[in-house]
């Protein structure tokens, strides 16, 4: 059976265009975590146990984001086989 590689190059086309804005997505992320912990740690108005609560909230979106960006490899695992044959 012959593969159409029109679908092979659109597929790579999607899945480059969704890892890629992960990324940038996670590198906000990073970067807006940094900036929330330099002024947490500035600030003596907040109390510890709410930037502990920051802190774990942060922490759960990063597992979220961990699980979204393996949710997506493993949504194109099965065409990178298909092409891959």
């Amino acid at each position: 059976m012959q593969r159409n590689p029109i679908a092979k190059q659109a597929l790579q086309l999607y899945h480059n265009a969704l890892t890629q804005t992960l990324d940038a997505a996670i590198a906000v992320q990073d970067q807006s975590q940094k900036t929330l912990e330099i002024l947490l740690d500035q600030s003596p108005v907040v109390p510890h146990e709410g930037k502990r609560a920051m802190n774990d909230w942060l922490d759960a979106c990063r597992q979220q984001t961990t699980a979204i960006k393996s949710a997506l490899e493993e949504g194109f695992r099965p065409f990178d086989l298909y092409y891959k044959e």
